[in-house]
């Protein structure tokens, strides 16, 4: 059953600190700009935006704003830029929801919170999920990444949650979101250089 993020998350977004972001698998930054253009145009009752980083360590952080369409907009971008994606949202420091994207199909998911340990079977269906990153982590990384993920009983933030996924997986870009962003708030996206909104504000 493919899972969506609730419509009327976007108030949760005010509570907490929450980062969202689409990290794809690319350093071709002009055509992810011209997907997401594309991606906008087709949805424009939605008011889909969003703001590209420059990549990094092989990612392109996209940092979308929040609307029912951003993972039927992940799983068009997938198939457009044939690229894995990865969908990350840290949500008021509550969870942690990793979502993947590849060929235009959403991969099994999964959302991970503080306090918590997953044994058995509930370790060996994480272990299953992260499998998706196997082109970008060797077997020895995926296997911390799931014993960092399974044990989390002494965990208080899911940003830390977030910031293990990262590192393991090379990821430099994900602690910002698109409403921070358009605040001018540009804490943790240090190196990301300039930044691209699509679509541009249009001139007057």
């Amino acid at each position: 059953m493919q899972h969506r993020l609730r419509p009327n998350a976007k108030r949760d977004l005010t509570v907490g600190a929450t980062y969202l972001s689409m990290q794809l698998r690319t350093t071709e930054r002009d055509p992810v700009i011209a997907a997401l253009q594309a991606v906008a145009a087709a949805h424009p009752a939605e008011g889909l935006r969003f703001y590209v980083a420059q990549p990094a360590a092989g990612w392109l952080a996209v940092f979308p704003n929040f609307t029912p369409e951003l993972e039927r907009s992940a799983k068009t971008l997938s198939a457009t830029l044939r690229c894995l994606i990865v969908l990350l949202l840290s949500a008021d420091e509550d969870d942690l929801y990793c979502m993947f994207f590849r060929d235009g199909k959403q991969l099994p998911w999964f959302k991970v919170g503080a306090s918590r340990k997953r044994r058995g079977k509930e370790r060996d269906k994480l272990a299953a999920k992260i499998e998706a990153l196997a082109d970008v982590c060797d077997a020895n990384e995926r296997a911390r990444l799931v014993d960092v993920l399974a044990d989390t009983t002494n965990v208080i933030f899911s940003s830390d949650l977030l910031r293990a996924v990262c590192e393991i997986a090379g990821i430099r870009h994900a602690f910002s979101s698109f409403d921070y962003l358009q605040r001018g708030e540009r804490e943790g996206l240090d190196g990301a250089g300039e930044l691209t909104l699509v679509p541009g504000v249009p001139h007057a």
